[in-house]
């Protein structure tokens, strides 16, 4: 008997790998007869079995045939049902989630019925930059935050960064710019405002609801777009003819957990996270109409991270320059002589606290064998506390919290169907609301305190940026996909709609911002600077964005089976963007630019061309590539800036060295309110370039994957599969925000040469949103190893190198924001901005082992390994520059690096001994800085500039671990399930090890400069002692419990 497909064809391997944001998968063949001619008018039958859902087609003149739409996952049942030859049974086929799976046999004449046995899908593969996770490892993952992130970090690009949002990283992009996708519903947030990525605080989807995932960084497929980072792809899982629930409940706290040492001194951190929740799923009618329900509950209170210097002992993980008596003095003051009540000023103590609510309910309908349909529906809300104090610099006042409430609904409805045997369409409708509120703990004005006699600062009232925040949007999406079969040609084409409609409320400081220059200042109301924001009659929804975005996108591409050996996959997508809201046209700001701030970006538009070829050499090497252009995952809050920033609809007050009345905290000063009042529409703008390209990427892969084995290692089950990989990513047309109010300054340079200084008199600034004259680039490049044995153990071994460079990396939601806060020398020259990327990991090393067996006979017992090492994350060291204007020159103009901005993220000059370009207010300081110098390692920068991110912060090692064991239920067919947890098994083994120092902003300030001279030298004031960040909950054991009871 010959068979092209045996029973290992039927295996993963075999799978063509076309990841899309696909909802199913599709099962692609060939069927020929005995002399290997084709076989016309051959009838394949699908059954999935478990829902009883059947599917027929035939091949063509070719002897080709596709199935798509067809629900993931399995077992599957095939038949080939030939008039003229001997029927073929495929049993246990298991179908991938975006994949083709081939089906090319050939058959025989006169014989019985061939029976081929499949193998049952692996649970989890990975393939460098792509990667596949089935119930299983979804069931078995290692983590504790029940979050889909736990899941594809086994993945070689993908990495979670430090941080309560545990932003993820793939292929060494922003976070913001990856794609993640459930059933066809973008769970993104489309406005761009969440570090993590998602639209809510936590993840949006209970885990339990998830059948397969699916993670690719190049999937060189027209039907892909909306991002320029990574793809997360999954579906929900749907209900079959067998009634199945479960119920579960997990809980952790600090007493399953190491106490964290700083300097020897043991730092308490409490914490007590609790989840419940459940799954049910089964048939309504069946073989026809079935049901999903899936719910989490989760409740946390959190730790702080920074607590006030007492002076001595340590008691929190990191402390602030400021001290507790710094904090009791000016909460003194602003008690008894600006009236507020002790409960309206706040403490640095207090327990913020997260809490998250979310379900799924999904149906699934077999209308007939040439339709099928499904219905989902989604709720999310959370909440969490933010702006606690996150640096040494500054400590906040619990007036300075807010609480983030997200509430997300989700609704989508599909339709596959199969029209003839040659031609299928999917058609999907989808509707996403997300409402956020941002409500401060203090309802005054942003009140700072500087220059505390520690050297510190202290905060409290209403954050600025909060003062007016709020956001709610909808998402409605229309796609059309269709499949037809010509030959050996499988011809994709379809279209999309995604309509954006924003309701954007953000005013900052419409209470007011207070800023003092010392304790005594505070206590004689002498206030620095006051600044008041507001739109146009006192009133802030004058100035909120109200606009509605559209992107029209159209694809066509062509799956060529080319022969046995050679799969071409060549598309093209096209996109385009609509609006029709305008912006309000401000004459003062094209005035000092030369440029119109109108620009909505409604035409813009973009090719995206894609090649992908996949060459089987033999049974045990497989080559692969391809080429592509990518677009789209930048932030809409990018956009809304202009609308919501134009300078006609709000007027902006701000003065200097003033004394404010005792009521100036809960009452806007009356001259400021004066002004906003008979505004004469010029304040601060943010605009985008009339030239803007929409930003986009080149990718280049070239991969190999190669299976063999190693005596006594590699013989039982599978083989070893080797998977080598290249991918290069050139960047187009990036992002890059520069002040283009200085287009026509007079520019001089500090006295090396290099920093640029601008005269400016305005006091305004018109950022703009650009693209940059650079562009960065990546180098890839990953080697894996995986391997199944058949006594269950499994194990995934891989290495990831990333050479990564970038010019802004925008990790902000505003353009003020972008601009300040992107490391170089100079803000306005992108070239100056160029180095390496903020999110680059260097080196990364991930081994996934696991073991399935049966400690008790007929109870499954799961043990689940995931051990991380990686090199930490670009560190740059700068300068902070003490005020936005430097200096005067001798006509009295005003003189700055960029005029209105101060920050610490200007990338550092490093002095020589004795250097002619800077001055020291204090001799000694030249002596404390060479000695920073050489603790950084910046000797050979001398004379010159630290590049972006010269140093790195540590390298973190993570060792997580899993144990599931299944035991007797209370009736047949039940089960409990108990789960043990283990983070940071490493810190467990050694309390020295396993620590995650961190830099949330990726600097540390070197010195400060007070002023620019006359000679264009640098006045030093200070040597900084920054340090990164401890982060204490990350870098101690901690111990999860859980029991679980399945029917």
């Amino acid at each position: 008997m010959k068979l092209k497909l045996l029973a290992s064809a039927i295996a993963v391997g075999l799978c063509f790998n076309a990841m899309a944001e696909d909802t199913s998968s599709t099962i692609r063949g060939k069927i020929t007869g005995p002399e290997g001619q084709d076989a016309a008018n051959t009838k394949i039958i699908i059954l999935h079995v478990p829902s009883g859902t059947k599917k027929t087609v035939t091949t063509n003149r070719n002897g080709n045939f596709s199935a798509s739409g067809l629900r993931v996952g399995g077992p599957y049942t095939i038949i080939v049902d030939s008039d003229v030859y001997t029927d073929q049974k495929f049993n246990d086929v298991y179908l991938q989630l975006g994949k083709v799976k081939r089906l090319d046999t050939e058959l025989e004449q006169n014989t019985n019925v061939v029976t081929v046995v499949g193998h049952k899908l692996s649970s989890s593969s990975n393939q460098g930059s792509s990667s596949f996770f089935g119930s299983q490892a979804i069931k078995t993952q290692s983590g504790l935050t029940r979050d889909i992130k736990d899941v594809v970090r086994a993945n070689p690009l993908v990495t979670i960064l430090p941080g309560s949002d545990a932003p993820i990283t793939i292929a060494g992009t922003n976070p913001r710019f990856n794609s993640f996708t459930v059933d066809g519903i973008s769970q993104n947030d489309d406005f761009g405002l969440n570090g993590g990525g998602y639209p809510t605080q936590r993840s949006p989807i209970p885990i339990d609801a998830l059948e397969q995932v699916t993670v690719d960084a190049a999937p060189f497929d027209a039907k892909v777009s909306g991002f320029s980072g990574g793809l997360i792809n999954s579906v929900f899982k749907s209900g079959t003819n067998e009634f199945h629930g479960s119920a579960f409940y997990e809980k952790i706290n600090d007493k399953w957990a190491g106490t964290p040492k700083v300097d020897g001194v043991k730092i308490p951190v409490g914490f007590k996270d609790r989840t419940y929740g459940f799954n049910f799923n089964g048939p309504i009618i069946k073989d026809s109409l079935f049901f999903m329900v899936s719910y989490e509950n989760f409740d946390s209170p959190q730790t702080l991270e920074w607590s006030a210097n007492p002076g001595t002992g340590a008691p929190g993980p990191n402390q602030t320059e400021a001290t507790t008596a710094e904090e009791a003095e000016v909460i003194r003051i602003a008690r008894d002589v600006y009236g507020l009540t002790e409960e309206q000023i706040g403490t640095s103590t207090g327990s913020p606290v997260e809490k998250d609510e979310k379900y799924v309910i999904k149906l699934d309908w077999n209308i007939n064998d040439q339709h099928r349909a499904s219905i989902a529906y989604q709720h999310d809300k959370g909440n969490r506390t933010r702006n606690t104090t996150s640096s040494s610099g500054e400590l906040r006042l619990s007036s300075q919290w807010y609480n983030v409430t997200e509430k997300l609904d989700n609704i989508t409805a599909k339709v596959y169907s199969d029209w003839t045997a040659n031609f299928s369409t999917e058609i999907s409708l989808t509707d996403k609301k997300v409402a956020n509120r941002q409500v401060s703990f203090g309802d005054f004005a942003d009140v700072t305190v500087r220059n505390l006699p520690s050297g510190g600062q202290i905060a409290f009232g209403s954050d600025q940026f909060r003062h007016a925040n709020i956001l709610d949007t909808e998402t409605t999406t229309f796609k059309f996909d269709g499949t037809y079969l010509m030959d050996d040609h499988n011809i994709e084409f379809g279209f999309q709609l995604e309509k954006l409609d924003v309701q954007d409320l953000f005013v900052p400081t419409s209470k007011g911002l207070l800023v003092f220059n010392s304790l005594t200042d505070f206590e004689n109301r002498l206030a620095d600077t006051y600044t008041y924001h507001n739109g146009t009659g006192n009133d802030p929804f004058a100035v909120g964005a109200d606009f509605q975005h559209s992107k029209y996108s159209f694809y066509a591409q062509d799956n060529w089976t080319v022969n046995d050996q050679l799969d071409v996959t060549l598309g093209l997508r096209y996109e385009t963007l609509s609006t029709n809201d305008q912006i309000p046209f401000n004459q003062n700001s094209e005035d000092r630019t030369g440029l119109p701030n109108t620009e909505n970006l409604d035409g813009r538009d973009i090719l995206l061309p894609r090649l992908g070829i996949k060459y089987q050499y033999n049974d045990d090497i497989t080559l692969r590539g391809g080429i592509g252009r990518f677009a789209g995952g930048q932030p809409n809050v990018w956009i809304s800036n202009a609308f919501s920033q134009n300078g006609v609809n709000d007027g902006f007050f701000s003065t200097s060295n003033i004394t404010v009345p005792t009521n100036v905290i809960t009452n806007i000063l009356p001259a400021a309110f004066d002004a906003i009042q008979n505004a004469q529409s010029d304040g601060n703008v943010s605009f985008t370039d009339p030239n803007f390209k929409l930003p986009s990427d080149w990718r280049y892969q070239i991969a190999a994957d190669i299976n063999f084995d190693i005596p006594g290692v590699g013989e039982a089950g599978e083989g070893i599969t080797w998977t080598t990989e290249l991918l290069y990513i050139k960047k187009k047309d990036s992002a890059f925000w520069k002040d283009a109010s200085l287009h026509d300054a007079v520019v001089t340079t500090a006295a090396d040469g290099r920093r640029l200084i601008y005269t400016d008199n305005d006091f305004r600034y018109d950022l703009m949103l650009t693209n940059s004259d650079v562009d960065g680039r990546s180098y890839i490049f990953t080697n894996a190893l995986n391997k199944a044995w058949d006594n269950g153990l499994s194990a995934n071994l891989s290495y990831t190198h990333q050479d990564i460079t970038e010019a802004n990396p925008g990790t902000s939601s505003t353009a003020r924001s972008n601009y300040r806060f992107s490391n170089g020398i100079n803000r306005n020259v992108p070239a100056d901005q160029l180095g390496r990327a903020s999110f680059e990991v260097e080196h990364r090393f991930v081994l996934n082992l696991g073991y399935n067996t049966e400690i008790f006979e007929g109870y499954q017992t799961n043990i689940n390994m995931f051990w991380e090492r990686r090199s930490g994350t670009p560190l740059s060291l700068t300068t902070n520059f003490d005020r936005s204007v430097l200096t005067s020159d001798i006509n009295g103009n005003v003189v700055g690096l960029s005029p209105e901005f101060t920050s610490g993220n200007y990338t550092s000059y490093i002095p020589t001994l004795n250097d002619p370009n800077v001055v020291y207010t204090d001799p000694a300081l030249e002596a404390e800085l060479q000695a920073a110098i050489k603790q950084y390692g910046l000797e050979r920068y001398e004379g010159g500039y630290a590049p972006k991110g010269s140093s790195s912060t540590p390298w973190i090692t993570n060792i997580d671990l899993s144990f599931i064991q299944e035991i007797p239920g209370l009736f047949e067919g039940n089960k409990g399930v108990l789960t043990l947890t283990m983070d940071n098994v490493y810190n467990f083994l050694n309390s020295k090890k396993g620590h995650v120092i961190d830099n949330r902003f990726g600097t540390l300030r070197l010195y400060d400069v007070d002023s620019i001279n006359a000679q264009g030298q640098y006045v030093i004031d200070r040597v900084r002692n920054d340090s990164n960040r401890f982060n204490a909950e990350q870098s101690i054991w901690k111990i999860k419990l859980g029991v679980k009871y399945t029917f």
